[in-house]
């Protein structure tokens, strides 16, 4: 195992073209352009207060190695149109999953953050062994649907549900995901797999995906509350993940009382089936889902107070600029939940303190599945510092 502690990414995980990674410097130039979409030279020397012969000399290597591209430049008033630079999609991707407990979701994510293909199917064995098997063959078709070079491949990220306990990337996931409890996940799915791993847990990296692709390009200090089969969530601070001491930073539903409700989306199928609507599992619920049913009511009133203690102590502990709302959580039920939670803060001399916007997550799609894609590419291309301590590649002992 290969472990990747924060500020290094070793020399051995450079193709011979050496365009999988990128120094300090080039990275602060990318992530300004994850941010902004494209900039001109003059905009990001500007952005960034270095010179602009240094922004072009970090620049040059960049379009040179196939990472940036220059756009057509279009005038629009007097004077020659600036030049605009921009990621080159095409010249790296990640594979992103997200291994639920009725599920395995995957992503394939271009270097300039487009999704370029999509699968989620039933698990058909939760043993790891058969799950590989079928993770490397959608994975195989996705890659060929977007006609995408394999070399290209940066690595894969796996968000998977459960907590680490403290050991490595030993997760302790629900009772329908036994075979992947306690055991060396980091290891056993990249040698499974043949390629380099990254893991997380599916709120970390569904937060990740939001720092990345959603609201993280306008906040950089966000909580975000991640709705699935269970309860959870991540933390980002300062534009970076922070995960804690045990990689559990955003568990959220630790939060609560044992005999209080978990705001969850099986509490809500449950709550359908009590209105004589029976679904078999989230994916189908989600695939009908109305965010008007009774069924819905009934779920939000016994899940406000539990979300209301959250986002309270979510306030007053880490005071984010923003609370989100996401993981497989439908738009539509995000923004009725936005509307309603209460934040526990009294006033003082005529003031409250000052507290989180609540709102629903701009990432449509599986959350953790592009989160967890995000992953390689920041470890790559993007983070000053990675803040994953958790990788393997099968060709580095």
């Amino acid at each position: 195992m290969t472990v990747i502690t924060a500020g290094t990414f070793p020399p051995q995980f450079l193709r011979d073209d050496g365009r999988r990674t990128a120094t300090a410097n080039e990275r602060l130039v990318m992530n300004l352009l994850s941010r902004q979409g494209s900039a001109s030279r003059a905009d990001l020397a500007r952005l960034t207060g270095l010179a602009p012969h240094s922004i072009t000399r970090l620049v040059e290597p960049l379009i040179a190695r196939g990472l940036l591209y220059e756009a057509i430049p279009i005038a629009a008033g007097v004077g020659k149109p600036a030049t605009k630079l921009a990621l080159n999609g095409a010249s790296a991707f990640a594979i992103g999953l997200s291994v639920m407990t009725d599920a395995v979701s995957l992503v394939l994510l271009d270097l300039a953050g487009n999704v370029q293909a999509t699968r989620c199917e039933k698990l058909a064995d939760i043993e790891i062994s058969g799950a590989c098997r079928q993770i490397r063959t959608m994975i195989d078709g996705v890659v060929v649907a977007a006609k995408r070079d394999r070399s290209t491949l940066v690595g894969i990220g796996i968000g998977v549900t459960g907590y680490f306990i403290g050991d490595g990337a030993r997760l302790n996931p629900p009772r329908l995901l036994d075979p992947w409890a306690l055991v060396p996940l980091d290891t056993m799915l990249a040698d499974a797999l043949g390629e380099k791993v990254w893991i997380d847990n599916d709120g970390n990296v569904a937060a990740i995906g939001e720092a990345m692709l959603g609201h993280g390009r306008t906040m950089r200090d966000f909580a975000y509350l991640y709705f699935s089969a269970g309860f959870g969530g991540g933390i980002i601070s300062q534009g970076l993940p922070l995960r804690g001491r045990h990689g559990n930073a955003g568990e959220f539903a630790s939060i609560l009382p044992l005999d209080w409700p978990q705001p969850n989306l099986e509490a809500l199928r449950l709550s359908f089936q009590e209105k004589g609507v029976t679904f078999p599992d989230l994916h189908a619920m989600l695939g009908a889902f109305q965010a008007n049913h009774p069924a819905v009511d009934v779920w939000l009133e016994r899940s406000l107070p539990s979300l209301n203690l959250v986002a309270s102590a979510i306030s007053a502990t880490i005071d984010p600029g923003l609370i989100v709302l996401g993981g497989r959580l439908p738009l539509a039920l995000g923004q009725r939940i936005a509307e309603r939670i209460t934040l526990t803060n009294p006033e003082r001399r005529g003031y409250h303190r000052p507290t989180a916007r609540i709102a629903p997550s701009l990432i449509h799609g599986d959350a953790a599945a592009i989160g967890a894609a995000t992953v390689p590419l920041r470890a790559a291309f993007f983070d000053p510092e990675q803040g994953f301590t958790m990788v393997s590649d099968p060709g580095v002992k």
